[in-house]
């Protein structure tokens, strides 16, 4: 299959406020997580959060339309499009929080002047990322949409790919976005699977520590002379075992991971690596581990970014793969911090130093709530 290249990368997260400085933070294996108090609710909220380091106030309504512009307009410039090229360009994008902050902010404020009128969630918002872009960058091509909680925007770059392969379109921007909310916030403490620190597939793992981030990729139909990324292709599945988390005996984590290298006609032993979802709550790293080894003789070296960045929900699918395509272009495998003590009921070891990252074939886990699972396939190739 033909696959689509990365043209263009823009990324804002814990680690840095563009992609490059991301990547070299991520080298350095930087960690920045904050620590958050909420005292407005009757039990107040406390846990470590991964912010991007913007300076301004965490749940500021305006942040939105702040941060989303540099980074589209980043991947849009690296990309070298023309401004015809940009004026057709579609958006796919991943989130599951969309404007929740921006409706939070206005139900606030009707609630202190009018309590008796005032509506909780007055808007849902999306189509706000949309128009921000389009009125950003001048981009009037068709819009897409996706919220399947933590694979959103892994499952727009899907969708995206497809469609280039279908010859629809020749370019376009995938944008995957999370930023701070009390929702989401109070929800994920509220499920008792937030940790102080997160320690994927380690023995000692207690949950996972959320972050905000906003990642932007532009994929093409065709290659320059400098690219050596390809998005070669991958599944997608979704199973009932549970509302929170996939099949924890990893049957359908086998299943997506299968169905990933049988369409890109590749065998397990061609994988050099994975970057691993790696949640580090007990039941998601059980399913994600107990599924690649059923798929896997031996499982290639794994890599997990969240402790890194935190885990930025909807937009991990994007972020991930921007920081992780960054790492192969300079050719290593990013360490995993927290990982200490093996859990011998897993079976697997992500590892605790980078390692040099040959040209071949790589896999990107992402698993969400509900048992939405996708493994996206890169290609790094000789220049």
């Amino acid at each position: 299959m033909a696959g689509a290249y990365i043209r263009g990368m823009g990324l804002s997260c814990a680690l840095g406020e563009d992609a490059a400085s991301s990547v070299s933070a991520l080298q350095r294996r930087q960690m920045r997580p904050v620590a958050l108090r909420l005292e407005e609710f009757t039990e107040p909220v406390q846990m470590p959060y991964y912010r991007i380091p913007d300076r301004a106030e965490l749940f500021d309504a305006g942040r939105l339309a702040r941060l989303l512009p540099p980074a589209a307009r980043a991947a849009v410039t690296q990309a070298g499009l023309t401004p015809g090229e940009i004026r057709r360009l579609p958006l796919f994008i991943g989130s599951s929080c969309f404007s929740i902050g921006v409706s939070e902010a206005r139900y606030a404020a009707a609630l202190a002047q009018q309590p008796q009128t005032a509506i909780p969630m007055p808007l849902c918002g999306y189509q706000d990322m949309a128009v921000v872009l389009q009125q950003t960058l001048g981009c009037r091509g068709d819009t897409y949409t996706y919220n399947t909680a933590c694979t959103a925007s892994a499952n727009a770059l899907l969708g995206a790919l497809h469609m280039i392969e279908l010859g629809w379109y020749r370019h376009a921007l995938v944008v995957g976005a999370e930023l701070a909310n009390r929702t989401t916030l109070a929800g994920f403490s509220g499920l008792q699977i937030v940790a102080d620190a997160l320690r994927p597939f380690d023995a000692a793992r207690k949950g996972l520590v959320l972050g905000e981030g906003i990642g932007a990729v532009v994929l093409s139909a065709e290659t320059d002379s400098t690219n050596r990324l390809r998005v070669l292709g991958g599944a997608s599945n979704c199973d009932t075992w549970s509302v929170t988390t996939a099949d924890t005996g990893g049957k359908s984590v086998a299943a997506v991971l299968s169905q990933a290298l049988e369409q890109t006609h590749l065998q397990p032993r061609q994988v050099r690596a994975i970057k691993a979802h790696g949640t580090a709550t007990p039941a998601g790293d059980t399913a994600e581990a107990l599924g690649m080894r059923q798929v896997f003789a031996g499982v290639p070296p794994l890599s997990v970014l969240k402790p890194c960045l935190g885990h930025t929900l909807g937009a991990c699918g994007i972020n991930e793969l921007i920081l992780f395509a960054g790492a192969l272009q300079r050719g290593f495998l990013p360490a995993t911090p927290g990982f200490a003590t093996p859990d011998p009921a897993l079976g697997v070891q992500p590892i605790t130093a980078p390692e040099p990252a040959p040209d071949g074939h790589y896999l990107l886990n992402h698993f969400g709530f509900g048992g939405n699972n996708t493994v996206l396939v890169l290609e790094k190739t000789a220049p």
